[in-house]
């Protein structure tokens, strides 16, 4: 495998998808009934952005240092809730860490979901990956898994919990031919946890990929499809990624408005200097691609 999220962790992209993430998990949580969520691709862990892959592409100055040094004012609570869930993984591991999304998923499971217990899992097929997850998070509740996404959602679902999260975030290295694997994979899952919230992040870097996906979605008959994107580059200008998608099949309630709140905020933050101006509905699109 030729992608290495080191390269990339701590960027706009990643923050992003970490917060409403957060989001996601926090609405989870309100509810006082068990619930299950599994990350299908969970990479290392925990990346530094100290590295050597990261100094190289400075990506994360972009992102996570962007938002840092924002003047934020009173922000949607989910922004301030990763803020604060940061400086917690800085203070125990160090000042330069950046934590992928297992670990936010078992820090919410240690200290945010206490009247709803959640139980989580991680699944990383690559050894390298996967020895790196299961050093760096054995300590915290949750399971490290050496399995593949394809062979591993459909075959741990449905959770007894009944309720949960499945939260896909592939490398995708070929868009095209990744998408459509995707979709198979979404459409053989939700079948067999037709409740369940599925949540699937894309790179918006090839329009034509991104926009064949929403098509051959559509059609599967899945109700309840929210596409939640960030796009800081219009479509028609090359840079490694124009923006960033978080599809979502079954949101809990008013997800969609708090998507919008979030991502209105990150939009004039994130956005790089040297971008082209861009209207902000241009920026942030949260709408139903399917719905009820």
């Amino acid at each position: 495998m030729n992608y290495k999220h080191a390269y990339h962790a701590g960027n706009f992209a990643d923050v992003a998808k970490h917060i409403l993430l957060l989001q996601l998990l926090s609405q989870f949580s309100a509810k006082a009934k068990p619930f299950y969520v599994l990350d299908a691709y969970g990479g290392r862990g925990l990346y530094s952005l100290q590295s050597t892959e990261a100094s190289k592409t400075g990506e994360a100055d972009k992102g996570i240092g962007a938002l840092e040094n924002a003047n934020l004012g009173t922000p949607p609570k989910a922004i301030a809730q990763y803020l604060l869930d940061l400086a917690t993984a800085r203070k125990t591991y160090d000042k330069y860490v950046y934590p992928g999304s297992p670990w936010w998923i078992a820090n919410h499971a240690l200290h945010h979901s206490t009247d709803a217990p959640l139980r989580a899992e991680a699944f990383e097929s690559q050894a390298d990956e996967y020895d790196a997850l299961n050093y760096q998070l054995y300590q915290l509740p949750i399971g490290i898994h050496h399995r593949n996404a394809f062979e591993g959602v459909p075959a741990v679902l449905p959770p007894k919990e009944k309720r949960g999260i499945i939260l896909l975030d592939p490398p995708f290295e070929q868009e095209h031919k990744d998408f459509s694997r995707l979709v198979d994979l979404l459409v053989a899952s939700h079948k067999k946890f037709a409740t369940g919230t599925f949540v699937l992040w894309y790179p918006i870097k090839n329009k034509e990929a991104v926009e064949l996906f929403y098509k051959k979605m559509k059609r599967t008959g899945i109700k309840k499809q929210l596409i939640c994107e960030l796009n800081l580059y219009p479509n028609d200008v090359a840079v490694g990624m124009n923006g960033t998608g978080l599809f979502v099949i079954n949101p809990p309630w008013q997800f969609d408005e708090h998507a919008k709140d979030i991502l209105t905020t990150l939009a004039p933050i994130l956005k790089p200097a040297d971008a082209p101006r861009m209207s902000l509905d241009d920026m942030v699109v949260v709408k139903w691609l399917v719905g009820e």
